[in-house]
């Protein structure tokens, strides 16, 4: 079972927990680093880590959406607010992928999490069309969103030594907006990353709360992105 500071799978040849725990933190505790709420789930330790193999390859799908249900489910009785979840790809040699690869890759994680037969219990009511610029990941009623990291980011703040794709749920940022906190939250990330990198994320900048997919990857897409979220039957998927 998965559980905070426990990688979900264990093979010979993966980093120990506590590289990849010193990998985040070099990451995250950087002075000035833009997010705040992801500085406090870290200093609070309050973050799960999960590791699997080739970023891309879709081996490990049924391992990651299991993992990423039990996930909500600690976030739900946990009502933490900060609490994230880490999604590692730790396979050796992997290629540094440009922007634009490192998004097909991500997309293509993303679109094996689910399925035609699933999308009704996934999405609930919200859209599961990935043309609409409100679409976002679903996992049995619950949006997440997706914050991909590695090397080759334009983005200093996404630039991690693997790949990875860091998990909230949108309820967490909802805790915030019925506080009355949200906006602030948003003014202190975009100062930060003035301040870490002299520009705020033009995606950012663009489409703020609007449209949330084209902001997944980290990269600067155009306006005529289209969301590469595939839907699947169950027997196309890999296993």
């Amino acid at each position: 079972m998965l559980s905070r500071h426990t990688a979900c799978m264990v093979e010979p040849d993966l980093p120990n927990r506590k590289d990849l725990d010193d990998e985040i933190r070099s990451l995250i505790l950087q002075k000035d680093y833009p997010c705040v709420a992801a500085i406090q789930s870290v200093v609070r330790n309050d973050y799960v880590i999960g590791t699997y193999g080739e970023f891309g390859s879709g081996n490990h799908w049924h391992q990651l959406r299991s993992d990423l249900l039990h996930f909500l489910a600690l976030q739900r009785s946990s009502q933490s607010r900060y609490l994230s979840f880490w999604a590692v790809f730790t396979a050796h040699n992997q290629s540094h992928d440009n922007e634009s690869d490192f998004e097909d890759k991500l997309w293509r994680e993303l679109s094996l999490l689910s399925s035609e037969e699933e999308r009704a219990a996934d999405w609930g009511k919200s859209s599961s069309d990935p043309n609409d610029p409100s679409f976002c990941l679903s996992l049995q009623g619950e949006r997440l969103f997706v914050v991909g990291l590695h090397p080759e980011s334009s983005r200093v703040a996404r630039r991690f030594p693997r790949p990875a794709m860091v998990f909230n749920a949108f309820s967490q940022f909802e805790t915030f907006e019925k506080e009355g906190t949200y906006a602030g939250l948003v003014k202190i990330i975009r100062q930060n990353e003035l301040k870490f990198q002299g520009s705020i994320n033009p995606m950012v900048l663009a489409h703020g709360d609007l449209w949330e997919s084209i902001q997944f990857s980290g990269r600067d897409n155009p306006e005529t992105w289209k969301c590469p979220f595939q839907f699947m039957k169950q027997k196309d998927k890999l296993r």
